[in-house]
């Protein structure tokens, strides 16, 4: 095998966006060891969807290719124009047990792998403890470490009943950050006491079982690496990870076009640093020209003898181990999705937070032949959530919070959110504007639950839901404005 051949066995990538019209030159060049599928790259149409991934397994000849996609329920999914899929994984955990979880992953992976795709980068055991995180939130279970620990290995042994690969991630904790690793480098600055009683007790209670492990694009000095990402540290990927922690499996990187790491040092040069501490697949979402930056800083850092032959050869050893292990499904059948509806609905509605039911049983009537006004800053949720609240028989208006002027005072008046941090100073003044405005308002928050929290006392009628799925939206619809209380 020669050396661009053996470094494609370390690489994962994603597809050029007009791949299904282009040629399969780019596949042919990198001879990737899997491919990440992201919506952009599948037709609408399911059978259209399964047609096109069966012919990117198919280029792989006799080489069994790693088909992959980040599906973790909520609205982290590629696949929900194709097929329904669970809440959130907060949602999951408020709503459902340990055991009812793994039978939703069983189900969701059943229809992951009857479309073709045999790898989800899920689930995510971050203790998401920070309510300042903007990237994992809702993503994670919750924020003790024992109730994540429980519900990931659900969610992984339900993977592995559909014969579908899970990874755990991000290694080793993304929970109690505070800034997003697409942008910048976050720092976990926590000593190793603090990381053993919080951050690693997922893994810990996970490694000994998982096929993979996403190492994630964070700083963590006081373990001595300095602002080195995690995935360029050997302290963190190789001492902490394999020496300590005795995880066998394969070590895959968040995506390497990230700020965190791209943003430092480059393409290439992270790339090499990322073999070097012990990652074996290298992940690329994005550009192709980024996946041959790396290839050529890899292939120049072989030369100069920089970065062993060994290392290069011991990662694809373990990247092809794990694309010949794929688990045998427990059950071969897939279920009606209207099955796989019925469920996670039923999951929905015992998911919802609501506080106050005599207020919302007033704004109802209230509503009744009046036009409900929606005020939200996400113009889509609150387009969707506008939309079945008319099935209903409610006619809304959507418009933004500092809009005040648009709105009659004391009209029928529900405040969305669906934010992923904590609201800044100028927006909840504008929320206590119209509170004052409109006294019986009602507040339902879509995301994430600790945003809501200084405005308890503006709002009593208030709903969570963890969810801004399409499903869930209906859901909040019917429970708030539905039948039951004309």
């Amino acid at each position: 095998m020669d050396v661009d051949a053996r470094i494609g066995r370390i690489l994962m990538v994603a597809p050029p966006d007009d791949w299904l019209q282009g040629s399969r030159d780019w596949f042919d060049d990198f001879q990737p060891a899997g491919i990440i599928l992201f919506r952009r790259h599948l037709p609408g149409d399911l059978e259209a969807a399964r047609a096109a991934v069966a012919r990117l397994r198919a280029w792989g000849g006799d080489r069994p290719i790693l088909i992959a996609a980040d599906e973790e329920g909520g609205f982290v999914t590629q696949t929900s124009h194709l097929f329904p899929v669970p809440p959130s994984a907060r949602s999951l955990a408020w709503a459902a047990s340990p055991a009812e979880v793994r039978g939703v992953y069983a189900r969701y992976g059943a229809r992951l792998r009857d479309l073709g795709i045999d790898w989800d980068f899920s689930p995510v055991c971050d203790v998401n403890d920070n309510p300042r995180n903007p990237v994992i939130g809702v993503r994670a279970f919750g924020d003790t470490s024992d109730l994540v620990r429980d519900y990931a290995g659900a969610a992984r042994a339900g993977l592995e009943d559909a014969g579908v690969l899970s990874c755990l991630k991000h290694f080793p904790g993304h929970g109690d950050t505070d800034v997003d690793s697409h942008l910048a480098l976050p720092v976990l600055a926590h000593g190793r006491d603090r990381l053993d009683r919080v951050e690693l007790v997922p893994f810990r209670g996970l490694l000994g079982v998982a096929p993979a492990v996403m190492v994630a694009h964070l700083a963590c000095p006081e373990l001595g690496d300095g602002d080195l990402p995690a995935t360029l540290s050997a302290r963190v990927t190789t001492h902490l990870l394999r020496d300590e922690l005795g995880f066998r499996g394969v070590a895959i990187t968040d995506a390497m076009e990230m700020e965190g790491v791209a943003g430092v040092f480059g393409r290439g040069e992270a790339a090499v640093r990322a073999l070097l501490a012990g990652c074996d697949l290298l992940l690329y979402c994005f550009a192709l020209e980024g996946v041959e930056e790396a290839r050529a800083g890899i292939r120049a850092a072989l030369d100069s003898g920089r970065l062993p032959m060994a290392r290069l050869m011991a990662a694809s050893e373990r990247v092809e181990k794990l694309a010949n292990s794929r688990p045998t499904p427990a059950a071969s059948r897939t279920a009606k999705a209207e099955d796989d509806t019925r469920v996670y609905r039923e999951i929905c509605r015992r998911a919802l937070r609501l506080e106050n039911a005599p207020g919302w049983r007033m704004l109802a009537k209230r509503t009744a032949g009046k036009r409900l006004w929606l005020l939200g800053s996400n113009d889509e949720v609150l387009r969707q959530l506008s939309q079945h609240l008319a099935v209903h028989g409610v006619q809304s208006q959507c418009t933004a919070p500092d809009a005040i002027a648009e709105w009659p005072a004391d009209s029928p008046t529900l405040v969305v959110l669906a934010e992923r941090r904590p609201l800044a100073a100028e927006a909840v003044a504008a929320l206590q504007q119209i509170a004052a405005r409109s006294p019986g308002a009602g507040l339902v928050n879509v995301l994430t639950p600790e945003v809501d929290a200084p405005l308890r006392d503006l709002f009593p009628t208030r709903l969570q839901t963890a969810d801004k799925s399409d499903l869930m939206l209906d859901v909040v619809a019917e429970a708030c404005f539905g039948r039951e209380h004309a």
